[in-house]
């Protein structure tokens, strides 16, 4: 009943409020645009952290190997696990 009193009443809408309209209209997509945008470049950072988190375990890796050979050690999986333990 309340809308069917809201329709049949003087003046079922407002037009002060269809000036809002193409203001929406318009900022809808902007923020989707800026919503995907914002995604791109933190997936984009998200990718550079791993892969500079990838780098520093093989730079890592890379220097233990590098004593194992000054001690004249067998650069087995096990010796290369105890000295990341360190």
């Amino acid at each position: 009943m309340k809308y069917t009193d809201y329709i049949l009443s003087e003046r079922p809408y407002h037009p002060e409020g269809l000036v809002a309209l193409p203001t929406v209209i318009i900022a809808v997509p902007v923020l989707i645009g800026f919503l995907a945008a914002a995604i791109l470049m933190d997936t984009g950072r998200y990718m550079k952290l791993r892969y500079l988190l990838r780098q520093r375990e093989l730079r890592q890796e890379a220097y233990i190997k590098c004593i194992l050979r000054s001690l004249d050690r067998k650069e087995t999986r096990e010796n290369i696990e105890m000295l990341k333990a360190l």
